[in-house]
């Protein structure tokens, strides 16, 4: 009998495989006939109730934040728009850099953004400040410690390494190669520099200078009237005379001798007699009504040394000729001017007008004109 059973499992063992192959497929159909019967979503309700039940392992690691993600996501499909103020909605989309509106006017600000390079307020015209642009010799190194950078000194041919070129004066200016770098001017150019007037001041009060005599009268003569003034000054005699068209001379009230002889005692005054305007006015004798004639005439003066034209009436003892005022330059180891409207100065071989002395509200102040630039400085 065991014969018979090994030959029969050897005879038919191909028909054993074929028939477990068969169940093993048909197991495997049945499993997913059976996987069928659950829908996509009852699939998808399984998944989640298993994620929520579960419990991480690591509960120490925090959860990404998507919030910065998605407002990139937004601004990409619906940019935001800048807010004008003033306005509810944005107005519209920057762009370019932008700045804000520098226009200082505090009542009324603007305050918008505009394009960075703007010189103008496109909303309310204000002129915005500018940035000049970076003098490279004024940066850098300075070997020699003078206050001049290198690529300064080098530009303009002084050395470096010499500490002592920082205080000459390379062109005559008076200014020092270190004031000309401070001030961004050309140390080799006598016509660059700093302002001199910067350095002159008011130093003293306004002065009123008077003719050292007066008109006393007039005395006609066949050919014209003889003028007679009364000196001022006591070392002159109390009196003199001059015609038409001749200079004023005085005469010393005490003459002194020279080597035995009388010394010459006439001295020029500077003035000239231009022209006499005789001329009468009627007025009311006091207590009556009588008119009687008044001397009204006049004299006109000129100084010889600039041809100033002064009209002195009449028995007027102090005639104004002009105000006068001290200056003082603190430069080239200092200067004292003293000047009047319309003189002429120099300062270091440059020409100055005055335009205008008179009292400020601050003081005296003396308007001065730079005749090389036609520019104006009111002094105090």
């Amino acid at each position: 009998m065991a014969v018979s059973k090994q030959n029969f499992f050897a005879e038919h063992y191909d028909w054993l495989v074929a028939g477990l192959g068969l169940l093993l497929l048909v197991g495997a159909v049945a499993l997913y006939m059976m996987s069928l019967g659950n829908s996509p979503e009852d699939a998808r309700a399984e998944c989640e109730r298993e994620l929520k039940t579960n419990v991480p392992a690591h509960t120490g690691v925090a959860p990404v934040n998507v919030k910065l993600l998605n407002e990139a996501l937004k601004g990409i499909s619906d940019p935001s728009l800048l807010k004008v103020p003033g306005e509810e909605e944005g107005s519209f989309v920057a762009s370019e850099g932008r700045v804000f509106c520098q226009n200082p006017d505090m009542t009324n600000r603007c305050h918008r953004p505009i394009p960075a390079k703007s010189e103008v307020c496109p909303f309310c015209g204000y002129a915005q400040p500018s940035k000049k642009p970076v003098d490279a010799t004024r940066v850098g190194g300075d070997a020699d410690n003078d206050g001049l950078p290198d690529a300064w000194e080098n530009k303009y041919g002084f050395n470096p390494n010499d500490p002592a070129d920082a205080q000459q004066d390379a062109d005559g200016d008076t200014f020092t190669n270190l004031e000309e770098f401070e001030a961004k001017t050309d140390p080799k150019d006598p016509q660059s520099h700093p302002n001199y007037l910067d350095f002159l001041a008011v130093a003293g009060d306004v002065r009123k200078e008077t003719l050292p005599f007066w008109f006393k009268m007039a005395t006609p003569l066949p050919s014209g009237h003889r003028l007679t003034f009364e000196v001022i000054g006591k070392e002159y005699r109390k009196t003199t005379t001059a015609l038409v068209d001749e200079e004023i001379v005085f005469q010393l009230a005490r003459p002194k001798f020279v080597k035995g002889r009388m010394q010459d005692d006439k001295v020029k005054s500077g003035w000239r007699v231009v022209k006499y305007n005789k001329k009468e006015e009627w007025e009311l004798k006091k207590g009556s009504e009588q008119k009687t004639a008044k001397d009204v005439s006049t004299v006109d003066l000129e100084r010889i040394s600039d041809k100033r034209v002064v009209s002195a009436l009449v028995g007027i003892k102090s005639v104004a000729v002009e105000e006068q005022i001290d200056l003082q330059w603190s430069r080239a180891g200092g200067k004292k001017l003293t000047v009047t409207t319309g003189s002429e100065f120099e300062l270091a071989n440059r020409k100055y007008k005055v335009k205008k002395v008179a009292k400020g509200a601050k003081g005296c102040e003396v308007t001065v004109i730079d005749l090389a630039e036609n520019t104006e400085k009111i002094l105090q």
